[in-house]
């Protein structure tokens, strides 16, 4: 029994502490804009793209230094 409970306790806390991510685009003068924020600490590793598409399906992406 006892080593359910621990088994339990462990899983809780890996799931509690795994962040999610979430990404959002926009576009603007035919470029596309894309964030990659998450959930740990507060979006600390957030990063934002810059890309140009070429009209046949590839882009091409350049990360953001001065990032909003």
């Amino acid at each position: 029994m006892r080593r359910y409970i621990t088994a339990g306790l462990i899983a809780l806390m890996a799931a509690s502490s795994a962040a999610c991510s979430y990404g959002s685009m926009a576009s603007h003068n035919g470029k596309l804009y894309v964030a990659r924020n998450d959930g740990f600490l507060f979006g600390a590793l957030r990063k934002m793209y810059e890309c140009n598409p070429d009209g046949g399906g590839n882009m091409t992406c350049t990360e953001l230094s001065g990032k909003p």
